[in-house]
């Protein structure tokens, strides 16, 4: 499916959002409310809400977008790459104005072409995960890399604050990370599948999600994980709790045939101490 979609939670159930374009797959979103939201997609898609209407924002790349998160409305981050060859790995930076490429630093890691998640706890502590294991940290005046023990993809990021960072991903099995504020400690999460989502509310429980429907709640201290029962075997790639305290899964079949698509929503409850 080559055509991207928007679809708004809404107390009946899911409803589409009317664009006034076509546009390509569309990935991730970020927001500081109703009225400024930015989404990302494919070939270098950046589209912004206003609470009024969609429109889409120029960027200087046509490279995939994986990634989008801010600190404040003028400080945004959009990461990406294609992944296939030298040079595909993107940063791009939005500081009110107008979206700016960032040169990627270089890497002691070989052909990492592509990011794919972003995510911070302030203006100056913000991290990237993409390819064969790669992290970068901002500073507020720079990204560096970090060797958190995976060679394998990292796929999303999230954390609670500066000391309390989660990272997952792998392409077969699933793999975590976490950050202390000191050093990384990881874990293969094997027979857990590869892991496309995290999010966490508490500093000592991370929610995961990944393919083939799998679902986990992982000790954030140990680095273990307790799978939760779910009745798809389709792809989850995204995992966010809101407000009222619902824990929401989002995904589906995003690589078959346009007249096969699927696309899933799942939500539970959150517990208190979750």
């Amino acid at each position: 499916m080559d055509q991207g979609a928007l679809y708004q939670q809404q107390p009946g159930g899911w409803a589409p959002v009317p664009l006034t374009e076509a546009v390509p797959l569309l990935n991730w979103s970020h927001g500081f409310g109703p009225e400024d939201v930015w989404v990302v997609g494919n070939e270098g898609t950046m589209l912004h809400g206003d609470g009024a209407r969609w429109r889409r924002v120029p960027v200087p790349t046509d490279q995939d977008l994986w990634g989008v998160w801010g600190a404040a409305p003028d400080d945004v981050w959009a990461v990406g790459g294609r992944g296939r060859q030298p040079g595909d790995a993107t940063l791009l930076h939005y500081d009110g104005r107008e979206w700016t490429a960032v040169q990627v630093p270089p890497l002691q890691r070989d052909r990492v072409d592509a990011f794919y998640k972003v995510w911070g706890s302030a203006h100056d502590d913000v991290w990237a995960v993409g390819q064969k294991g790669a992290v970068l940290h901002w500073d507020g005046a720079a990204w560096t890399e970090h060797f958190v023990g995976i060679s394998d993809d990292l796929i999303s990021v999230w954390g609670t604050g500066p000391r309390q960072v989660v990272v997952v991903g792998g392409r077969s099995n699933g793999v975590v990370a976490r950050w202390d504020g000191t050093a990384w400690t990881s874990r293969e999460l094997a027979p857990l599948p590869g892991l496309n989502g995290v999010w966490m509310r508490t500093p000592a429980t991370a929610h995961v999600v990944g393919i083939e429907g799998t679902l986990a709640v992982v000790d954030v201290d140990s680095l273990t994980a307790q799978p939760v029962p779910a009745t798809t075997r389709l792809t989850f790639h995204g995992v966010f709790g809101d407000a009222s305290g619902t824990l929401t899964a989002v995904g589906g079949n995003l690589g078959a045939l346009a007249d096969a698509y699927q696309g899933i929503a799942w939500t539970r409850p959150l517990g208190p101490n979750e």
